[in-house]
């Protein structure tokens, strides 16, 4: 946070001028009241991403509202990623879907026909072995013709039993761990578009309260830094004054007490309250003016002022009577 304060020399010749034409005119010019300078309470709105700027929707002086956007920054990279994301999340939903609905009555008839097909050829085969073998053992073949007759059994017999499982699996669907997997995954896949949608807000910035533009530190087409200065509000109806009182006269002023303040220059009153009391004693700044309060020890008393119609202006001199 930023604070519009005055410089010191400025205001000491602000306030030193005042007084001299005060006592030129023969009499004490300072108003009642403890001094102070008025300021306004900056807010620096800084960048949450990296990128081009391509639209700055406010200007110096403007009034702004909570939530309106101020600046943008192009996202069209971190949008595409925002996509991919969206893609994975269609292809997660129809893998479970697919897993969920088990395996289509076709594809079960399907490995049905396969394993009656196995099955003949299993029994052909047994058929063969038998025939090998009694044909070698009348001398009429030899006994490679009943090797290779019991390989062909043999690989008739397993892979009939390794289409019997495929079948008994396609019948019973999907295992419960390959569903839940197949959730888990939809979930980060959403998870994972959550955290793109949050991405791409950043790349707009907002105002976080209504208030005044008081300084504009880019410009269009410049490239955006995440943590870099990008705007400066504040909110000019609530302006507030630090003043110094002696500590021997600050007994009796407590947090909320109301307190009227006027500005140099004018004859009008605002209202305000004490919002802050130090707890520490401090030497007078230098720019106080007055003779009697230049020398004392004093403590610094927020005094926070009440101006809805905006007629107060960072940097002038003020000084707050405080109710006791």
């Amino acid at each position: 946070m930023r604070k519009n304060r005055a410089s010191p020399i400025l205001a000491f010749a602000v306030l030193a001028l005042a007084a001299e034409v005060g006592a030129c005119g023969g009499r004490d010019a300072t108003p009642p009241g403890y001094q102070g300078v008025l300021e306004l309470e900056e807010r620096v709105l800084s960048f949450e991403a990296s990128g081009r700027i391509e639209q700055i929707a406010v200007d110096e002086g403007d009034a702004v509202y909570a939530g309106m956007s101020l600046i943008d920054i192009d996202a069209s990279l971190a949008q595409r990623q925002r996509d991919a994301r969206a893609a994975d999340v269609e292809i997660a939903k129809a893998e479970l879907v697919l897993l969920e609905a088990g395996t289509r009555p076709e594809d079960v008839a399907s490995l049905a026909a396969q394993v009656r097909a196995i099955a003949a050829t299993e029994v052909l085969a047994k058929k063969n072995l038998e025939r090998a073998r009694y044909l070698e053992e009348q001398g009429a073949s030899p006994l490679s013709d009943v090797d290779a007759a019991q390989a062909e059994a043999t690989r008739a017999a397993y892979e009939k039993q390794s289409l019997e499982q495929r079948l008994l699996a396609a019948k019973r669907g999907a295992r419960p761990e390959e569903i839940e997997r197949a959730r888990s995954k939809l979930a980060s896949a959403e998870a994972a578009v959550r955290v793109e949608d949050e991405r791409l807000l950043d790349f707009q910035l907002v105002a976080p309260m209504d208030a005044r533009v008081t300084d504009v530190h880019v410009e269009e087409g410049e490239l955006a830094i995440n943590g870099g200065r990008a705007i400066t509000i504040a909110d000019p109806t609530h302006p507030y004054v630090d003043v110094f009182v002696p500590q021997g006269e600050i007994d009796g002023i407590v947090i909320g007490a109301r307190s009227t303040v006027r500005v140099d220059g004018s004859t009008e009153t605002f209202s305000g309250w004490v919002e802050h009391i130090a707890t520490k004693t401090e030497f007078t700044p230098r720019y106080i003016f007055s003779e009697r309060e230049r020398p004392n020890l004093v403590v610094r008393v927020r005094v926070r002022v009440d101006d809805p119609r905006e007629r107060l202006h960072a940097g002038v001199p003020a000084f707050a009577e405080i109710e006791r």
